[in-house]
């Protein structure tokens, strides 16, 4: 019982809300269950890389930045994602929001205790559930 009280429930409200609208917008185009399976693999990553440790993290751009030829195709590579961003704004403004909702929820599980397993589990099934239900709500509704 203590594990429930100690959850976040305000920003796993807003996580929820935050996947359910993009669930929502996934569904409501007529692609293929491909969209959706991609979708489901996005929210994957986003929790994964948010509680993926810091450590691993760093020691992997390190090691690849330690060449300049590599920190040179780095920044190339930065260049163009510079502009796939600034071309798709509208785009990037809904994957800047998922990842803020869950980077929040993130933040309080940690301020709360919790490890980084626990943490994957409970933003991992909160960010499927959301997505799940809202494009359960766009087929129904």
């Amino acid at each position: 019982m203590l594990f429930v009280k100690k959850l976040p429930w305000a920003s796993l409200l807003l996580l929820v809300f935050t996947y359910g609208l993009f669930g929502w917008l996934i569904s409501a185009t007529d692609i293929s269950w491909l969209l959706w399976l991609m979708g489901g693999v996005y929210v994957l990553l986003i929790a994964l890389a948010l509680t993926a440790p810091f450590r691993l993290i760093r020691s992997f751009y390190t090691s690849w930045l330690q060449s300049d030829t590599r920190a040179f195709l780095s920044v190339i590579f930065g260049a163009l994602v510079a502009v796939v961003i600034i071309n798709w704004l509208a785009i990037f403004i809904r994957i800047l929001v998922l990842v803020s909702a869950a980077a929040l929820v993130r933040l309080d599980l940690q301020t709360a205790g919790y490890t980084k397993w626990q943490a994957f589990g409970i933003l991992l099934t909160v960010s499927l559930a959301g997505f799940g239900l809202g494009v359960l709500a766009q087929r129904l509704f």
